[in-house]
């Protein structure tokens, strides 16, 4: 025997609790062969379809041959883990084929899964209208209890339909649970009963509310005792084993005994049709017509208006009728067929039954363009090659892999962007397209009330509470992750570790992650894995981003089936970035359900800069008095919303206007109706801290003058960039909203009336005396000689550039230093004290920042290209060449063009440039 051979039978008679024993190296051991020996055979092997590879550490080999036996599923060559092998091997979940299990049906199902597993005779009680599938679910119900092993396999499903004998309370009871020889006229024999033929499996007792209270009471008298008497012998009572699931269309509380009630603690209730999801009620459709299909044994080409009509027509007996519909247009276009085509019909909208064609169903042309191809229907079809599993939990799976995978593919800031925009996807899906249902064990409320309970104190670096901003959207994530788990390769695992490490390095959101974390875990006792601290990463840092940016916020309000979607769809492909939002709404929709939705998106979107609701009609003006929420923003609604309007404010939002420059210029241009709500609240006390290199650095001079306020000031610390303080009626838009003592930073916004001391005036201490001038009367005496004594103490030249980097201070201010001499010299010119220490405090960061590879990506709004700044820019690169051979760097052209900004800026001056070398 060869080794090839004999490494395969070792392989294939090996038990399955002994597979940790054939991995290569012990494998190599037990044969005595050299390991690189072992593996080149064993690869053979799998690529001979023999065994198969598990790709864990150490890898590992089974026989395939023995794991067919156990599935009639195809198996790969190779599986990640064994968990991933074992997924694979598992039999479907037989309630996986109910179309909506996952989601207008999911808690109806988990309650059924439950009452399933627990020992003994859980009853079940089922309520809903008609026709909205209790028989088929009870039979599912039956079907999932012998597949688990609840039910033995020869048991039965009796069903049995109450109103048939409800006039005949007698003949009722005895049909249940049998009589005696001689208990009534004509009983010449014994006779078991429904509970008798359906003992060990289950009884379907449909209309149950027909039972007499005498009925019922027999009933409850089984689910004490397990139990039953025959008519005629009372006394003679016989121990059964029958799972009892009932089904009624009436009102439980009125229909029924309140001592039978309460022994069916599982009731559920399915949905009417109306409450079934789009895409339910399309996979419903499509269903009804594979059965068709193959019953015909016929194609079936449905034209692709019958779908949508079908798809929005109201069923009084909801899915009973649905069936019978596609069924009589089936048999319509049956009857029509061309008798040379044997293989295929034609159902058009003559078709359909003329109570769907009367019922007044109207399109607009856009949702007829929608949908221009037919449907070709085969007997084999499956639903899902017609119906997209958008709506399925699985993407909030798809999601998280398409993010892992996106990982090496661009640059670290290419990557933060691109992922929160696929979570901020995923977070609208889910609370604003996904109907919320009973997902999960744990209601949404109770999630949301013990987040906001221990994270909402928290903020976040850029003055926002969480309570206000992303609880929701966290709170609807880990609702709907509940029951949404699956297991990760070895390789997603480390790349998740290496992603949540270097974001958290960044961003600085650890703490927040950790604290979500335990809440979910510790105080909600929900299960977490690496994937929810990959989501909490990228969404806590992106949302850092994203309100940094400081958009105005915008929605298109408008009714029909997709008019506001089409015009703010359009509009966002134009600016080439999404920029505005929409809602299409029905006619009849209530002012009070529109408020809810913009509310949730208030929260969502991390509105704070202002709001534009664009609306087609005058009534929905009320909404900003409807909304459930104190507003810290201005809303503005602006009437007879179009695209011409729309593309108007979309662009004015993507220059990042504030929202009083964007009415000005419309009122300027358009001379559209608009209504303008600014909010009624006392202005706070702000302090400004500024940047010309980004709120990230100015986020860290923000703690340092916190740092040095008492600890019991009512003065706010506000970060911000420079571009953002110099966006035009950005003056009047802080003024409006706070009371701004005064902007400290590394360039001055040059507002009128709001004073500006430089991060280089609080290090060298020449405008302490103003500043104490400013805060008198909002601090006491005491507190203004702590906050002088404070302020000396934390901006020292050595603490600035301490708190801002993480270089050797000593170093790089030595280093800096030189560098500042040779401007001196290349520019010829003698640089201000204040110049010098902007210049050492924006080099150390930009040295930092260039490490981190976070460079600048957009150049400064003042710089203009002319043949003397560029001269300059190549003496200030000449500059700065020590820097880049000390800390191995190469500074870009952007970051060039700050220093530039930054040196002409505070000189205030012309500077006389000598000639130079070129780079």
């Amino acid at each position: 025997m060869n080794l090839k051979q004999e490494l395969f039978n070792l392989i294939h008679e090996a038990k399955y609790e002994d597979i940790k024993q054939f991995s290569t190296s012990k494998l190599a051991d037990k044969l005595g062969v050299k390991r690189n020996t072992v593996s080149h055979y064993l690869n053979q092997l799998v690529n001979e379809n023999k065994i198969i590879k598990i790709k864990t550490r150490p890898v590992i080999f089974l026989d395939r041959e023995n794991l067919k036996k156990t599935t009639n599923k195809v198996l790969k060559q190779e599986y990640d883990s064994i968990e991933d092998l074992t997924k694979s091997l598992r039999k479907p979940d037989v309630f996986s084929s109910v179309i909506g299990h996952d989601q207008s049906l999911y808690g109806q199902i988990r309650k059924l899964k439950a009452a399933a597993s627990y020992p003994g005779r859980l009853p079940v009680l089922i309520n809903g209208q008609t026709g909205t599938g209790k028989s088929y679910i009870a039979r599912k119900f039956f079907d999932y209890c012998v597949a688990e092993g609840y039910i033995p396999s020869n048991g039965k499903f009796v069903s049995f339909n109450c109103a048939e004998y409800a006039d005949n309370p007698e003949l009722l009871t005895s049909t249940l649970f049998g009589y005696a020889k001689g208990s009534f006229t004509g009983a010449e024999t014994a006779h078991n009963g429904l509970f008798d033929e359906a003992n060990n499996g289950m009884l379907f007792l449909d209309e149950v509310h027909r039972l007499d209270p005498k009925g019922q009471e027999k009933l409850f008298s089984y689910l004490d005792s397990g139990k039953i008497a025959p008519l005629g012998e009372a006394a003679k009572k016989k121990s059964l084993n029958v799972r009892l699931i009932c089904a009624t269309t009436e009102d439980i509380k009125s229909s029924f005994l309140a001592t039978f009630i309460r022994r069916i603690p599982v009731q559920i209730t399915m949905p009417p049709l109306s409450d079934r999801t789009t895409n339910e009620i399309r996979s419903l459709i499509i269903y009804f017509f594979i059965l068709h299909a193959k019953k015909i044994k016929k194609n079936i080409n449905v034209n692709n208006h019958v779908l949508l009509t079908l798809a929005n027509t109201k069923y009084e007996s909801n899915i009973g009728q649905l069936k019978n519909d596609v069924l009589l247009s089936v048999a319509s276009a049956l009857s029509k067929a061309e008798k040379n085509d044997q293989n295929n019909i034609y159902v058009k909208l003559a078709d359909l039954p003329q109570k769907i064609l009367l019922s007044g169903i109207s399109f607009s042309k856009e949702i007829w363009s929608l949908n221009k191809k037919n449907i070709l229907i085969k007997p084999n079809s499956k639903i899902q090659d017609f119906v997209d599993n958008y709506e399925s939990t699985n993407y909030i799976e798809k999601t998280m892999n398409e993010i892992l995978s996106l990982y090496d593919k661009v640059s670290y800031n290419s990557f933060i962007s691109k992922a929160f925009a696929k979570l901020n996807n995923l977070c609208d899906y889910l609370i604003f397209k996904k109907k919320t249902m009973d997902k999960g064990e744990l209601p949404l409320n109770l999630i949301k009330k013990m987040l906001n309970q221990e994270v909402g104190y928290l903020q976040d670096d850029l003055r926002n509470d969480f309570n206000g901003n992303i609880i929701v959207a966290i709170s609807y994530y880990f609702y709907f992750r509940q029951e949404k788990h699956w297991q990760l390769s070895q390789d997603q695992s480390k790349t998740i570790k290496r992603i949540v490490s270097e974001i958290n390095e960044v961003n600085y959101t650890g703490e927040v992650l950790d604290t979500i974390l335990n809440v979910v875990n510790n105080m909600l006792n929900l299960y977490t894995d690496d994937v929810d601290k990959l989501f909490l990463a990228i969404y806590l840092s992106g949302a850092q981003r994203k309100k940094s940016s400081n958009l105005v916020h915008c929605i298109l309000l408008a009714h029909g089936y997709s008019t506001a979607s089409s015009i703010a769809d359009t509009v966002n492909k134009i600016a080439g970035e999404p920029l505005l939002d929409s809602f299409d709404m029905p006619i009849d929709i209530l002012p009070e359900e529109i408020a809810k939705k913009v509310s949730n998106y208030i929260h969502v979107r991390h509105v704070v800069n202002g709001l534009i609701l664009m609306v087609d009609m005058g009534s929905l003006e009320k909404i900003p008095e409807l909304l459930q929420m104190d507003l810290n923003f201005p809303v503005v609604i602006l009437n007879n919303v179009s695209t011409q309007l729309a593309l108007f404010v979309a662009n004015y939002i993507k220059e990042r206007k504030p929202i009083e420059s964007i009415i000005n210029k419309m009122d300027e241009t358009i001379h559209n109706d608009y209504r303008i709500i600014y909010p009624k609240m006392v202005k706070q006390n702000v302090i400004l801290v500024c940047c010309t290199t980004g709120v990230g650095t100015a986020n860290k001079i923000k703690k340092m003058v916190e740092e040095s306020l008492p600890l019991r000031s009512k003065v706010q610390v506000m970060s911000c960039s420079y571009n953002w303080l110099k966006l035009e009626d950005q003056e009047n838009a802080l003024k409006r909203k706070y009371n701004v003592l005064v902007v400290i930073g590394t360039a001055d916004p040059k507002y009128c009336n709001i004073p500006y001391i430089s991060l280089e005036e609080l290090v060298s201490g020449s405008k302490l005396s103003f500043l104490k001038r400013i805060l008198k009367g909002i601090l006491s005496d005491k507190d203004l000689d702590h906050f002088n004594e404070s302020i000396l103490r934390n901006f020292t030249i050595e603490r600035v550039i301490n708190s801002l980097t993480i270089l050797d201070t000593k170093e790089v201010i030595k280093n800096i230093d030189s560098c500042i001499k040779l401007l001196d010299k290349y520019l010829n010119v003698t640089l201000s004290n204040t110049t010098m220490m902007a210049l050492f405090v924006h080099i150390s960061c930009m040295i930092e920042r260039i490490i981190r590879n976070q460079t600048l990506e957009t150049p400064p709004n003042n710089f203009k290209e002319t043949a003397q700044s560029l001269e300059t820019i190549k003496n200030i690169r000449r500059s700065l060449r020590l820097l880049e051979k000390i800390y191995n760097i190469k500074i870009p052209i952007t970051e060039i063009k700050y220093i530039y900004d930054l040196i002409f800026d505070t000189q205030n001056s012309n500077l006389e440039i000598t000639n130079t070398e070129d780079f």
